[in-house]
């Protein structure tokens, strides 16, 4: 026997052998409520003055440039006139606004656009007499109050107009009511799903968008679907996220089911070994003969 035996190398394997399901998963989609305030203030009217994006940016320079003598009396007739100004417009534009196309540089240039927005901004703050200044933190008596304003002040919105103006005078807020996308009659609530129960009717509220997220949901053939997707929000959403729901309309197109079914291989958690680090001992004494080797060069570079 030699006294030197070869260490035996350390064994692997060719593969290994899983169930399908195994690397499957349902992506759920996981809603939260949009709460939104409004408030009538001078500075969020005032923003009705200019156009949305992109236009709002250059019509705001336009105004600052060419607006001095313009004025918000009904006959005023020279307000948003800008033929004479065209050159030195456009090579304002050309240069500090390079993205703004053609149709939308005329748009800008004609007076019917100003003219548009004034009557916007008029009528907000025709609005804004009747509705005051006051912070609002319920958007659900928005539609109310603006349909009693309106009648009080003989305003006749353009949907465009009220549409434009529900965005300059409304602001997502986290401290402010849920807004209401829908009160179901005759249905059970379900809270899972997106049907509250608030003071004995069935409440479906407006999604926010910006706090939509979606989770995935291991795939197991010994339960239902429901069941799972159930447990897993429970456990790991409802818990951190009381006022979110599963979008019970987010389903995979072969079977119906709620959640997007999906599948990955994890190579990391199927087949990594771990490889326990060096001992510290070892890596010391590396570093002491790789800094004597070095003293030693320099060593022979001086002499």
């Amino acid at each position: 026997q030699s006294a030197n035996p070869k260490k035996e190398a350390p064994k692997t394997f060719a593969s290994k052998i899983f169930a399908t399901h195994e690397f499957g998963y349902r992506r759920i989609t996981i809603e939260r409520p949009l709460r939104e305030s409004y408030q009538f203030s001078d500075e969020r009217i005032a923003e009705l003055r200019f156009a949305p994006k992109p236009l709002n940016a250059p019509m705001k320079w336009v105004y600052e440039a060419y607006g001095e003598n313009w004025s918000d009396d009904y006959d005023c007739e020279n307000y948003g006139v800008l033929a004479e100004h065209e050159t030195d417009i456009r090579k304002h534009l050309k240069t500090h606004f390079s993205d703004l196309k053609e149709a939308k540089i005329k748009e800008l240039l004609d007076h019917k656009t100003w003219a548009a927005q004034k009557q916007c901004l008029l009528k907000a703050k025709q609005l804004q007499a009747e509705l005051g200044k006051n912070q609002c933190d319920d958007m659900n008596g928005y539609e109310a109050a603006i349909k009693v304003a309106c009648k009080a002040q003989s305003i006749i919105l353009e949907a465009k107009e009220k549409k434009q103006i529900t965005t300059a005078v409304s602001w997502k807020n986290p401290e402010a009511e849920k807004v209401i996308k829908k009160v179901h009659k005759n249905t059970d609530s379900n809270s899972l799903y997106g049907l509250f129960d608030v003071d004995g009717q069935t409440i479906e509220f407006q999604p926010d968008g910006g706090l939509r997220d979606n989770e995935n949901v291991a795939l197991d053939p010994s339960q239902t679907v429901n069941m799972l997707n159930e447990a897993y929000f429970k456990k790991e959403v409802q818990h951190h996220v009381p006022d979110a729901w599963i979008d019970a309309n987010k389903t995979d197109d072969k079977d119906q089911e709620v959640g997007i079914v999906g599948y990955e291989i994890p190579f990391n958690r199927h087949f990594y070994q771990y490889q326990p680090p060096r001992n510290l001992v070892e890596i010391d004494a590396d570093l002491d003969a790789v800094s004597a080797e070095i003293m030693d060069l320099l060593q022979e570079v001086h002499s």
